[in-house]
């Protein structure tokens, strides 16, 4: 069982899994468990006779047995009926599988591998997906970690990360891409990326795939998250951008002062020694900024 948020790339790693595998020579299936009501689900994942409900005008396999000996994703595995549920329990306990309106029982071998967005663990609580089936995808599960929380915590793969994102999508798309992620990248560790991967695949490489991904191609919501000034207070207008421009200015200056004087124990000297000032031009500064060192022998 692989769990995390939409767009973690779950599937990917699923795939990564099927083809690092020693089946990786055999199928690769998946099947969307929201995307078919409970009774074609069914069909679809152990196929059908002939007669057995209306349309079914011939036999068909289902996903279980095409995918013999290789792997079968089912994603968002939350999304199963109670029934459905029950019935793929029993494949996984006997290894065998029973066509819909079928007697017979046929083996199968297959890597099962369930993703979900949801907490299974919540919905056995209150009697949403059955406690047996929980516990048997449970044995072995992964956890797909959102895009932020991976940037944060491994920062200096953060470029390497998107290019990855970026590179998967474009393969897919048969063409190939020359975008490289800018190393300003790291600095906004992830900030804002709610899209988790779907937002790195599809929006950059398809608007920027064929050149260099700088910061400024992020989507607006995790350029305002990596932006120190809030956008609230963005000025709107020429005029109030110098007068911010110049207060900031001023504080920053202020700051480097206050700064100096203190590694420097208040000597004004030193202080201009050490940021590499002439001592007239510090102390003019200084007086500018009204600042008046706490040591008497300095004023």
């Amino acid at each position: 069982m692989v769990t995390g948020e939409s767009g973690t790339g779950k599937e990917m790693a699923v795939r990564a899994i099927h083809r690092l595998s020693r089946r990786r020579e055999h199928p690769f299936l998946g099947c969307d468990c929201t995307a078919l009501a409970p009774t074609l689900l069914e069909s679809e994942l152990f196929g059908h006779v002939k007669g057995s409900f209306s349309g079914a005008i011939a036999t068909k396999k289902g996903l279980f047995e095409v995918a013999h000996q290789g792997t079968l994703l089912l994603d968002e595995v939350a999304n199963l009926s109670m029934e459905t549920q029950g019935k793929l329990l029993r494949v996984l306990e006997t290894r065998q599988v029973r066509k819909v309106g079928d007697t017979a029982e046929h083996a199968v071998d297959i890597r099962l591998i369930a993703t979900t967005n949801r907490s299974l663990g919540e919905m056995v609580k209150v009697g949403a997906f059955r406690a047996d089936l929980y516990y048997r995808l449970k044995c072995r599960a992964h956890h797909a970690p959102s895009v932020a929380r991976a940037a944060r915590r491994h920062w200096a793969c953060w470029p390497t990360l998107s290019w990855s994102g970026s590179r998967a999508r474009w393969a897919w798309m048969s063409r190939g891409s020359r975008a490289r992620p800018n190393a300003n990248w790291r600095r906004t560790r992830g900030r804002g990326m709610s899209g988790n991967c779907g937002t790195l695949s599809s929006g950059l490489a398809v608007l920027y795939g064929d050149t260099r991904i700088e910061v400024h191609h992020l989507p607006m919501e995790v350029r305002e998250a990596h932006s120190t000034i809030p956008p609230s207070d963005v000025p709107r207008s020429w005029e109030e951008f110098k007068s911010m421009k110049r207060r900031i200015i001023d504080e920053l200056e202020r700051q480097f002062l206050l700064t100096a004087l203190e590694r420097c124990s208040q000597n004004i000297t030193r202080a201009a020694e050490s940021v590499g000032m002439q001592r007239p031009n510090f102390h003019a500064l200084l007086r500018t900024h009204g600042i008046r060192p706490d040591t008497p022998r300095n004023r």
